[in-house]
């Protein structure tokens, strides 16, 4: 669905109304400008400014994510204006009961706040406003998305076309003994500790249980399950375990390894390869991945269409990095 946070910013700005001034305005100073409706440079930035602030709440923005960030915010701006036409222009109507139960939780959460308190009367009405256009938006696109179910021929067929959807990665089956060492230890216990692993891995080697080795020293949660970690996905270890690990043969052992909590030993008990699901097994899950796909081709489609009937100006200097930025 359309994203909310940037359609917020747009439609607290008085930016959705034909400009009058529009006449006055050089073709440097628009900004976007669909059919009759324009927003110049300085009604864009205040858009823009307030969507970073939002999104990238966090700190500093990379220069090129912010460009990239840039022109979704205008072309944002380019779809919300023509589908919100559009909605007009098919004689939707806002749901007023949604809106003002939208607006009664609003207020609710702001009412112990005394500047929400002094400015509300005043920001009652944009509130408002936005909600509406925000709702006939979300109409619009919840009819566009109103499709039938993909037929069953269609859902084996897209099974078919996109195994890697319905492939489960290879997995492996591994045990482990950890000999735990405290952070602040120094190199002697290291060492020390590597050595007991080095023992305890030559024992393993020479006949004793693996299991029951794990239940006396390690120092790991798995130890009440002999070490049994049972079956893992790639990525799942830290990498230069998961290395030494990828080297093994099934039934070795490797040699000790250094991690966070100590000294640990990893013995390869088996190996699950990719294996694609049956398609009885995923049958539910291919009809709703086909289902999102057909509703997101037909709602860019639609996009499309609109886009392509409307006079739309967007000034690339928009997207040119500022000293600011």
């Amino acid at each position: 669905m359309m994203g909310k946070m940037i359609l917020g910013m747009i439609l607290l700005v008085g930016a959705l109304t034909p400009a009058l001034h529009a006449g006055q305005l050089s073709e440097g100073d628009i900004a976007i400008r669909v059919d009759d409706l324009t927003i110049d440079a300085s009604e864009f930035e205040a858009i823009f400014r307030s969507a970073v602030r939002h999104k990238y709440y966090h700190g500093r923005v990379p220069a090129e994510e912010l460009r990239q960030f840039k022109q979704q915010v205008a072309q944002d701006i380019v779809t919300q204006v023509i589908v919100h036409r559009e909605a007009e222009r098919q004689g939707l109507q806002p749901d007023q009961e949604t809106i003002a139960s939208e607006i009664e939780a609003y207020d609710a959460k702001y009412r112990n706040s005394p500047e929400w308190q002094a400015q509300r009367e005043r920001i009652l009405p944009q509130l408002a406003l936005r909600m509406e256009r925000q709702n006939l938006l979300e109409q619009m696109e919840a009819r566009i998305r109103q499709l039938p179910e993909p037929t069953g021929d269609q859902v084996v067929a897209f099974y078919d076309s996109n195994p890697d959807k319905f492939t489960e990665p290879r997995r492996l089956w591994g045990s482990v003994i950890l000999l735990s060492v405290p952070p602040s230890a120094g190199e002697t216990t290291w060492s020390e500790t590597e050595a007991r692993a080095l023992q305890l891995k030559f024992r393993i080697e020479n006949g004793e249980d693996f299991a029951t080795l794990a239940q006396r020293h390690s120092g790991h949660p798995s130890a009440v399950n002999g070490g049994d970690l049972g079956y893992l996905h790639q990525g799942v270890l830290e990498q230069g375990v998961q290395q030494q690990v990828d080297a093994l043969e099934i039934d070795e052992i490797s040699d000790p390894m250094r991690v966070l909590e100590g000294i640990l030993l990893f013995r390869l008990n088996g190996v699950q390869p990719r294996q694609l699901k049956p398609f009885a097994e995923v049958q539910q899950r291919a009809a709703g991945l086909l289902y999102r796909e057909l509703q997101d081709r037909a709602w860019e489609n639609y996009l499309g269409k609109l886009k392509a009937s409307a006079d739309i100006y967007v000034n690339e200097n928009l997207y040119v990095q500022s000293n600011h930025e």
